[in-house]
């Protein structure tokens, strides 16, 4: 079963580190830029493709009215990164139609406003690393190795190396989900 600390040591590894790591708390530099930079990337990467592995397909739960120019107001999913589709209640699979939406903070609570009735939602989430595509994993392996490279060797030319090879394999799994 593959694990955050798995994966830090693969992105270690791709900058040629000498540097090991037993742990994420260890209190090593690698462990602390790890901690602080592991999320965000990962949380980039899954907003920015839709990964069938991060998918969710849900209903939606109508939480009154919205401000105008919106009519309905919807909950966001606690643990979605992003909202990929909206499914308005008269949903004709044979000819669908663009929902217009938006999303909106009042009071710290974050929702999704819309001039139509809605049913159904599909959403980006995080998921475990034992679940990523082998194309995503890589691409996220080296996107740290990236940060990783600067942040513990300042070495810039190495760092834009492996930026360009995570966007490439990024890229790879766009044109494959077409």
């Amino acid at each position: 079963m593959a694990t955050q600390l798995d994966v830090a040591k693969e992105a270690l590894a791709q900058i040629g580190t000498r540097s090991k790591i037993t742990s994420l708390t260890d209190g090593s530099a690698e462990a602390t830029y790890i901690n602080l930079l592991y999320a965000p990337i990962r949380d980039f990467l899954l907003t920015d493709g839709d990964w069938d592995f991060s998918f969710v397909a849900t209903g939606i739960t109508n939480v009154g009215t919205a401000a105008q120019p919106w009519i309905y107001a919807y909950s966001y999913p606690l643990d979605a990164l992003r909202i990929r589709q909206l499914f308005p209640v008269d949903y004709d699979p044979l000819d669908p139609r663009p929902v217009e939406w938006s999303i909106s903070n009042t009071f710290a609570v974050r929702q999704i406003n819309t001039r139509v009735e809605m049913n159904a939602l599909h959403y980006t989430r995080v998921a475990i690393e034992d679940v990523w595509d082998p194309i995503f994993r890589q691409s996220f392996v080296r996107m740290l190795a990236s940060a990783l490279a600067f942040a513990l060797e300042n070495r810039i030319e190495a760092s834009k190396v492996k930026l360009d090879e995570a966007l490439g394999f990024a890229g790879i799994g766009k044109l494959r989900d077409m």
